[in-house]
């Protein structure tokens, strides 16, 4: 028990205002009516074949919540408990149609949601959206929405405490066969119509409003396009307040204006996610990207900031609580509880160094992140790129201002930023502030100093003009220092 209150505890007393504890997806975390305990064998009659390593790995999580049963310790009635003995909101957060083990080809049975595995006349077989897209459980069928429906119901029955309840459409986001989402809208919408019922009676019966929100893709749109008819659910009064986000990879440039814009008159909050992702698989986010993400969200107008898989492990286990400084001295890239004493206000982040990105354009089931990049740069005129900065540096003026850009090729091209001539480089920044991190072959990181004048508040145009061939570029960062990383934070 005391690393499950270690858990919540590290976040009290902190800018975080809501407990989310995520209570699975088609496997449990907790005895349900309706599949597994993750990592049950079945008394040794399910197991990963030769993969001895995988069995112990999956059973681990079993054994240690028969541990925590013995004692009489639900782990999400424990965690939410100590959330709100710490003043915090209290929610589930359940994860709509998760894709991790659906996956016959790794031959471990012990991994395979009973529900999914057999039945797979309810499966998408449809390939096209990305990773297990095709043995995705599809809502067309009436006995899949059934499910999910008494999964959430046994849930919120269960969990008496709570202040509200997720659903997290993020995880993952295939709902149909691809392109049968927007004519499937309406069973969507009645789904939420049934959880919202649900979510009104305990509501009535506790005497107190149960909260109902959810995650959902970056546009109105897309959306729709997924099955999920966002306008009408407002319409409808059936959510409380809506987290827009990715699947994973982070997108560190949400265009949260506009969603807030196309949603159109509306007093439901809008938040936006900043993942634990990166531009690749763990090639994880710094300190002053995570900065730079959450000025981007809550300038853009969102009413708050919803981190997700904003674990400690490493910090904890790995690194003993200490921050751990890429090679240079200016860069972490450990997340750390530090950042969420400061991600949650526009006041907590003055004079804080940070990092404003671009999202490098990657395509998640069928999601493409709203970027200007990959921008083909070519010598017949200038390719342009937006980028957006949530400070004001007329009145929070910082100490230098560095521009970092990835390129496909080494290759000599014209910059300019706002209309104004770049040359200052400072090849010595890209190792000093860790931008070489994942260069892949062939591929070329440049550091420029832009005069503090040249940049505004909101987007700014990066400009390109190759001087013979094009090339792509592949990446954009505009980073503000305000002082010494001990001082102003690292990089």
């Amino acid at each position: 028990m005391h690393d499950v209150n270690a858990y919540v505890d590290m976040v009290s007393h902190s800018q975080v205002t809501t407990y989310m504890m995520c209570t699975g997806s088609d496997f449990f975390y907790y005895r349900s009516k309706h599949g597994r305990i993750l990592g049950d064998d079945l008394d040794g009659k399910l197991d990963c074949g030769n993969d001895t390593a995988a069995t112990h790995h999956y059973k681990s999580f079993y054994l240690n919540h028969l541990n925590l049963e013995k004692d009489g310790t639900d782990l999400i009635e424990a965690s939410l408990k100590r959330a709100k003995m710490h003043g915090m909101e209290a929610f589930i957060t359940y994860r709509m149609n998760d894709l991790h083990f659906n996956d016959t080809t790794t031959n471990c049975p012990i991994t395979y949601p009973e529900f999914w595995y057999t039945h797979p006349e309810f499966w998408t077989n449809d390939d096209t959206p990305g990773l297990n897209g095709s043995r995705a459980l599809d809502f067309a069928h009436p006995e899949v929405r059934a499910h999910k429906l008494a999964i959430i119901t046994e849930q919120l029955e269960r969990y008496e405490m709570i202040d509200g309840l997720d659903l997290d459409f993020m995880r993952f986001i295939v709902y149909f066969k691809q392109g049968e989402g927007k004519k499937n809208a309406p069973l969507m919408t009645e789904l939420m119509k049934e959880v919202k019922a649900k979510v009104d009676e305990l509501s009535e019966k506790r005497g107190k409003k149960i909260l109902l929100s959810v995650r959902v893709p970056l546009t109105v749109r897309d959306c729709l396009d997924k099955g999920l008819d966002i306008q009408e659910w407002i319409r409808l009064g059936l959510v409380d307040f809506i987290t827009i986000g990715v699947h994973w990879r982070g997108n560190p440039s949400l265009p949260v204006a506009q969603f807030i814009k196309e949603l159109g008159s509306t007093t439901v909050p809008v938040y936006a996610t900043i993942d634990d992702g990166g531009y690749k698989p763990r090639e994880t986010f710094s300190h002053g990207m995570f900065r730079g993400m959450a000025s981007h969200i809550l300038s853009q107008g969102a009413d708050g900031i919803y981190l997700f898989n904003h674990y400690y492990g490493a910090f904890n286990s790995t690194y003993q609580g200490l921050l751990h400084l890429e090679e240079g001295g200016q860069v972490c890239r450990v997340i750390s509880p530090h950042l969420i004493q400061e991600l949650g206000s526009p006041e907590t982040l003055a004079y804080r160094n940070k990092i404003y990105c671009l999202s490098d354009g990657v395509t998640e089931y069928g999601i493409k992140h709203i970027s200007s990049l990959p921008l083909e740069v070519r010598s017949d005129d200038f390719s342009k790129a937006e980028i957006f900065i949530g400070d004001d540096p007329g009145k929070t003026v910082p100490e230098e201002v560095i521009l970092f850009v990835r390129s496909s090729k080494q290759a000599s091209f014209t910059l300019k930023v706002n209309g104004r001539d770049i040359t200052h480089s400072e090849p010595d920044y890209v190792s000093l502030y860790d931008k070489g991190r994942g260069l892949m072959e062939g591929e070329c990181q440049y550091a420029f100093v832009l005069p503090v004048e040249s940049i505004q508040q909101g987007y700014n145009t990066v400009a390109f003009h190759a001087a013979d061939s094009s090339l792509l570029v592949k990446r954009v960062e505009i980073a503000l220092k305000y002082g010494d990383v001990k001082t102003h934070g690292y990089f």
